[in-house]
C-alpha cells in the first residue's frame, strides 16, 4: 500500500476490508475502490448518467450489469480480474444466484496446440489456457478467499523447524 491507500468500509456490503486507492492523471485526481470481501469496484468517473460509464457499460457482460450496485452516484460493479501466468476470477451465474468463480492458467500440451492459435498469427500457438473444466467456486461475500486461491497474495510458506 502506499501511504494514500487505506482500508475503508464498503458502500456495497458493509465490510471495512475495502481497499481505496489515489491516482493523479492528467484529469485530475481519481480514487478507486475495491472490496476484498464482496469482491465490488468502483472509481470516482464511474457516476451514474456519465459518458464514462456508458462506454464502460458497452463493453461489459450481461451478468456484471445486472449486478451493478449505485451509492453514493458511483456505479459498482464485481470486479474481473485476470492475471494470465496464474488464472482468473470473475462473477458466475449458479443455479439461481451468482458466485465467484476461480480458473487457473494451465499448459496446452503438444497434442491440443492446434486447438488454440493466436488470433492473427500463423503457425503461433498459445502455451497456457483457462482451465475450464476445474472451477473452484467460492460464495459472494468470500472474494478474499477467492483471490488467495488464485495466487494473488504473496503469503510466504511456514518453514518448518527441525528440533533435534
Amino acid at each position: 500500500m502506499t501511504p494514500s491507500d487505506k482500508l475503508v468500509d464498503c458502500k456495497c456490503c458493509g465490510s471495512n476490508a475495502c481497499y481505496e486507492s489515489k491516482f493523479k492523471t492528467e484529469e485530475g485526481e481519481i480514487l478507486t475502490w475495491l472490496c476484498m470481501t464482496c469482491g465490488f469496484t468502483t472509481n470516482t468517473t464511474m457516476e451514474e448518467g456519465s459518458d464514462v460509464l456508458k462506454q464502460a457499460e458497452e463493453l461489459t457482460a450481461e451478468l456484471i450489469k445486472d449486478l451493478k450496485q449505485i451509492h453514493e452516484n458511483l456505479a459498482w460493479f464485481p470486479t474481473v480480474i485476470t492475471m494470465p501466468e496464474k488464472g482468473m476470477i470473475f462473477p458466475e451465474p449458479v443455479e439461481d444466484d451468482w458466485k465467484w468463480t476461480v480458473v487457473k492458467t494451465v499448459p496446452v500440451t503438444k497434442k491440443d496446440k492446434k486447438k488454440f492459435p493466436i488470433p492473427g498469427t500463423k503457425n503461433q500457438y498459445y502455451q497456457t489456457r483457462m482451465d475450464m473444466k476445474n472451477p473452484i467456486r467460492f460464495d459472494k461475500l468470500e472474494f478474499m478467499d477467492a483471490a488467495a486461491e488464485l495466487g494473488m497474495f504473496n503469503i510466504p510458506k511456514k518453514e518448518t523447524v527441525n528440533e533435534d
